[in-house]
């Protein structure tokens, strides 16, 4: 198997190209990409009540009311130095100090989390008739993952 340089998937052999993220795949790349422990901040977001109303909507309006949302959640993480790990529906789970560490980066996930629970009501001023209210939980704790592509792995909170 082939590892990706970029994001650290294993690709079957003879793949030029990344199936996950695209990237080209390096000729002559290691197999295995080295393994670290960090410690890591994992901050998690979710919309209230988001999938019950969701369930009978029509799936483009659905997609109108989260593109600002996700925007501004994607906004908000960087802002504090976090990076997105993915969006999942109406959540998303983002790590701060995973490729780059910083020491406050507990604290910068806090933050991150407060000023998104500070910007909702700011979003639903500027989009009439979005009415969305949040849940943000963050956790701190060892993890082990491919150095190259952040922490990926499991993780034990501390």
């Amino acid at each position: 198997m082939a590892t990706c340089p970029g994001c650290g998937q294993d690709n079957p052999e003879g793949f030029r190209f990344c199936g996950a993220c695209g990237a080209p795949l390096e000729e002559g790349a290691p197999r295995e990409m080295a393994e670290e422990r960090k410690v890591v901040s994992v901050l998690f977001v979710d919309l209230v009540g988001f999938t019950a109303s969701s369930d009978r909507a029509d799936p483009e309006d659905v997609r109108a009311r989260l593109r600002p949302y996700h925007a501004m959640l994607k906004r908000e993480i960087e802002r504090f130095g976090g990076t997105v790990e993915k969006f999942i529906g109406d959540a998303v789970m983002a790590v701060f100090g995973a490729p780059v560490a910083h020491e406050d980066d507990a604290e910068r996930a806090v933050r991150s989390a407060l000023r998104i629970v500070e910007a909702i009501p700011e979003l639903n001023e500027e989009h009439v008739g979005l009415d969305l209210s949040v849940r943000a939980a963050v956790n701190t704790g060892e993890a082990v993952g491919r150095s190259r592509s952040g922490v990926k792995a499991s993780s034990r909170a501390t």
